[in-house]
């Protein structure tokens, strides 16, 4: 069967053939549908320095799967048939510390745990793979169009499950800042991961702003407020202006990995405002900031800032959930988001230069 990998010292993707798995008796074989390319994708191909699985000399790339059940081992303790669809689960804890043991991966202590595609474990570029039924998450039929999505929006909705956490210190009897006032969100960035937590925050019920340097008339700027968000451009410090006039944002979420525009997000914070991180820097970079006045503001006005990083089965589906909502408010936009399906005979398109209008790009598979 065919794979797309990137050997060790290498940062030439190749399209190669690899044997056919068979399910052991505890697990089920999955036949692949389609796989979504992500930013992680290509700096793990940038490097050049991809996390092999011991003994290999290659990772199968891909970790964004949606996939159809084949067949289902002898001994596997599933309800899980021939057919059904799924989407996988990426991170893999290590067993040992009380997050993994309890199910929470995405806050493993030891950092020994590995991740399809990405560190250690092979990923799901593939036509075909297995994997044991606890790492499976049923996808309804009906929502084949957006599945391959869910590790994507997860991200995105495991940064909100826990910026609503920090945001209950500081909501008193169901309201934050004043009665019936509709609360303030910037997205800072409008890849896939910003663009997906844009769409989640408008659902629940955020006055939404995306920042980007996109001029009027551009497609993602057009894209972002078809669902009602604003656009606000850095370029001509759009962001500094409104978040003056409007007292701040009660929440940012940064989807860029870019520091020199992160810390410049915690000024615009409004009072008792939260500030989360997901994107990840590429190499060290010196920045320089006003230091004090981030620290005061920190302690005078409640501010928090704080990071996520991947997501537990309860953020898988409850991204599926928001997907299915997105579809239901806003059917045409949440069909736009994938703005490119390749089939696997032309995958070298999908691994070329982003496009400017790309949101998101996936290998179909079947």
């Amino acid at each position: 069967m065919k794979a797309i990998v990137l050997r060790k010292n290498s940062t030439a993707v190749e399209l190669i053939d690899i044997p056919k798995p068979s399910p052991k008796a505890n697990e089920v074989l999955v036949k692949t549908v389609r796989c979504g390319l992500c930013g992680t994708d290509r700096e793990i191909i940038r490097r050049g320095i991809p996390d092999v699985p011991p003994g290999e000399d290659f990772l199968v790339l891909g970790h964004e799967c949606l996939g159809r059940v084949e067949s289902v081992g002898d001994e596997a303790e599933t309800d899980f048939k021939p057919g059904d669809l799924v989407t996988v689960l990426v991170r893999r804890g290590c067993g040992e510390c009380n997050a993994c043991r309890t199910g929470h991966v995405d806050y493993c202590y030891t950092g020994k745990y590995t991740e399809r595609g990405i560190h250690k474990v092979h990923g799901f570029f593939t036509e075909y793979f297995t994997d044991k039924p606890e790492y499976l998450i049923r996808v309804e039929q009906d929502m084949e169009d957006l599945g391959a999505l869910a590790e994507p929006i997860s991200v995105s909705a495991k940064a909100y499950e826990v910026a609503a956490r920090l945001m209950g210190r500081v909501c008193f009897d169901g309201a934050c800042s004043f009665r019936g006032k509709q609360e303030k969100a910037l997205v800072a960035g409008h890849g896939p991961i910003g663009m997906l937590a844009a769409l989640l925050l408008v659902v629940e019920g955020y006055d939404v702003s995306v920042l980007g340097r996109r001029e009027k008339g551009d497609f993602q700027r057009a894209f972002v407020e078809s669902f009602g968000a604003k656009y606000l451009n850095i370029a001509t410090d759009e962001d500094k202006r409104f978040a003056q006039e409007q007292g701040g944002f009660l929440l940012i979420f940064e989807a860029t990995g870019l520091a020199e525009l992160t810390f410049r997000l915690p000024e615009m914070l409004s009072r008792n405002g939260i500030l989360i991180l997901t994107g990840v820097p590429r190499g060290p970079q010196e920045i320089c900031f006003d230091g004090n006045t981030f620290m005061a503001n920190l302690v005078r006005y409640n501010q928090t800032v704080t990071g996520t990083v991947n997501a537990s089965r309860e953020d898988f589906e409850m991204a599926l959930r928001y997907l299915r909502t997105f579809r239901e408010k806003f059917p045409e936009t949440a069909a736009g988001i994938i703005t490119g399906r390749y089939s696997l005979d032309d995958w070298q398109k999908a691994f070329g230069k982003k496009g400017q209008n790309e949101i998101k790009a996936v290998i179909e598979f079947e």
